[in-house]
């Protein structure tokens, strides 16, 4: 393998490479676009409105374009999850709106783009997070018949819409998905009205949000059920009661997890009638439920995501042949003098596999530390990633060390040394060249500021973001850009040392060509790294299959988010990984992947995870 030769080549074919991914990233954005628009059939904006205490909440409007002056449709707030944002209730509030209602879809304060509450002291906090000031937003429309207005939620978002329903009489139908109705004195079976419930067959919350071990045998027979329902005994897929009255009740299950409830056709279908026949939007804008397009929208996000990373790796080839960073490529030479192969690399994968196995004892280390030592949301306030964060320092720090003792033998014995790892710019001693230094932080800050920026406009122009099931990333706040530069620093470390252990420990070696090396060493570090990751979560959720038993919740179920946030950081690692593994191999060193890779996954965390308590 040659890779001076690829570099000193003209920048003709990685143009080119580097042009197709662009049209790909600008095709699959229009393409979401038109999908999430309905081809022009419905009207999606962004609007932003003041909560009750002053703080700015953030929706995206969705209705259909041709409402004529005058015209009164049927309005629904949606509210999402715990850890997500607006986007994530895209899926119920793109066919609702398909169907003419007028849909109100909001980052609840904490999320996406709204201002940040954390002080649960604050005589002014709302234990809504904007759910109440989005539902009298919605009634206010000149063009919605605040008669004909209801609620819908998922997980948190259900729990608030719930209880507002619960108190506000003019919520006319509820759609509860991923939570319980609870026994409530304020509860009947005409309060709150019209109550659909959709939990997933396979919900790992399902001890928190309906407290049933077995939820398909215990929930129909409980006081929460006999509290609601108008009939003895009654059965799941089954309606009850009658919607002129607001007596209507239903409870389906779809053979999904919680963070799939978002995103099931069947729970959307079993909604929109829910919606229809309590809401009663006129009837030429009806389309049969099974009929369904946001899916087009959410693999044509995930598509755009995927091309924009992946212009990373020609644009880079691109600007390390131009005279300004010519000069990074440096400490390729042939062969490697230094491969694992063999024994070494399977004890390396089960000593790596053991560090990552840290994740749960992290977790409760630095909530711990949190909650009896000193709170730490002050300065890092993305509780969620803080201890994902922590995880990553924790297993990496810890990894550095064996490296170190590992290193220190490898030199004795076989001579090896730090520059031929790619650690050191010195043969003979570890060094760092401020120079190069300086310009490999410059071509990160270039390639991240271009991924970043190519989203961002994409976004302002089309209202679509970087997602797939899990908002991944998306435009930053003032406020969330800080929190970035925060988080970058401490991911930064993480990332060197797991360069230290993935690109030179565990280095594999070169094979015929240049991308033959990148393909194959890009597979073994996907699978040195997701491996473990994945039996992990096997532990989980092989028995919640099986046997319909979840293993490690926690106290009120707050380990099963971090093992359903197990998904997203796969999605993570599929994107960050390649990429350091390719400008490993082109300028020799593991800073430049270290780098962008800590730029990346802190926009990730900062724009789209949540900054709210966590309900414990």
């Amino acid at each position: 393998m040659n890779t001076k030769s690829i570099l000193e080549k003209q920048s003709f074919k990685a143009i080119i490479i580097f042009s197709i991914c662009i049209i790909v990233l600008v095709a699959s954005v229009i393409t979401a676009h038109f999908f999430q628009n309905d081809f022009g059939r419905i009207s999606v904006s962004n609007i932003t409105f003041k909560n009750y205490n002053g703080l700015t909440i953030r929706a995206k409007l969705l209705m259909p374009s041709d409402v004529s002056s005058g015209q009164k449709l049927p309005g629904v707030v949606y509210v999402h999850g715990y850890q997500s944002s607006r986007e994530t209730s895209d899926p119920y509030s793109i066919e609702l709106a398909r169907r003419g209602f007028v849909v109100l879809n909001i980052d609840t304060i904490g999320r996406g783009n709204s201002d940040v509450a954390m002080d649960l002291n604050d005589p002014n906090f709302d234990e809504g997070f904007g759910t109440g000031s989005a539902f009298e937003y919605l009634k206010n429309l000149s063009y919605v018949d605040e008669t004909r207005a209801g609620l819908m939620g998922h997980s948190l978002g259900a729990e608030m819409t719930y209880n507002i329903a619960l108190d506000d009489p003019t919520v006319k139908a509820l759609v509860i998905t991923g939570f319980g109705y609870k026994v409530d004195e304020r509860g009947s079976t005409s309060n709150p009205k019209n109550m659909l419930m959709i939990f997933g067959k396979w919900d790992e919350f399902r001890t928190r949000m309906t407290e049933t071990k077995n939820f398909e045998e215990e929930w129909m027979s409980t006081e929460q059920t006999k509290t609601y329902f108008p009939v003895l005994n009654p059965e799941f897929e089954t309606t009850y009661g009658d919607f002129g009255n607001g007596t209507a009740r239903r409870v389906t299950i779809p053979d999904v997890i919680h963070i799939m409830e978002s995103h099931s056709t069947q729970g959307i279908a079993e909604s929109l009638v829910w919606m229809q026949q309590a809401l009663k939007p006129d009837s030429k804008y009806w389309i049969e439920p099974d009929n369904q397009v946001w899916e087009v929208k959410e693999w044509a996000s995930l598509l755009a995501m995927i091309a924009c990373f992946a212009s990373l790796i020609p644009l880079s080839l691109i600007l390390l042949r131009t005279p300004l960073f010519k000069s990074i490529q440096t400490g390729i030479k042939g062969d490697y003098n230094y491969t694992c192969t063999g024994k070494p690399y399977i004890k390396g994968s089960i000593i790596n596999g053991l560090l990552i196995w840290l994740y749960v004892p992290a977790i409760l280390i630095i909530f711990a530390l949190h909650m009896y030592v000193i709170p730490i949301d002050g300065v890092f306030p993305l509780m969620v990633v803080n201890a994902i964060v922590f995880w990553i320092l924790l297993s990496n720090t810890i990894g550095f060390f064996i490296f170190k003792k590992w290193f220190k033998k490898q030199s004795a014995e076989k001579e090896l040394t730090l520059y031929e790892l790619g650690i050191s710019f010195n043969e003979n001693k570890f060094a760092l060249d401020r120079p190069q230094i300086l310009k490999t932080v410059i071509l990160a800050g270039i390639l991240f500021c271009f991924a970043y920026f190519a989203e961002h406009i994409l976004e302002a122009f089309f209202i679509i973001d970087f997602r797939f099931i899990f908002s991944f990333a998306n435009d930053l706040t003032p406020f969330r850009a800080l929190l970035f530069l925060e988080y970058s620093i401490l991911l930064f470390f993480g990332f060197l040392f797991n360069g230290f252990f993935l690109h030179s420990q565990m280095r594999r070696p070169k094979k015929a060509t240049y991308i033959k090396t990148f393909v194959s060493s890009s597979l073994y570090n996907l699978l040195l790294m997701l491996g473990p990751i994945i039996l992990l979560m096997m532990i989980q959720y092989v028995p919640l299959f099986a046997a319909g038993i979840i293993p490690i919740e926690g106290p009120s179920g707050v380990l099963v988010i971090f093992f359903i946030n197990l998904f997203h950081i796969l999605g993570v690692l599929l994107i960050i990984l390649p990429l350091s593994t390719w400008f490993y191999q082109l300028t020799g060193k593991v800073y430049l992947g270290a780098l962008l890779n800590s730029f990346i996954v802190a926009w990730m965390f900062t724009s789209s995870q949540v900054i709210a308590p966590i309900p414990v």
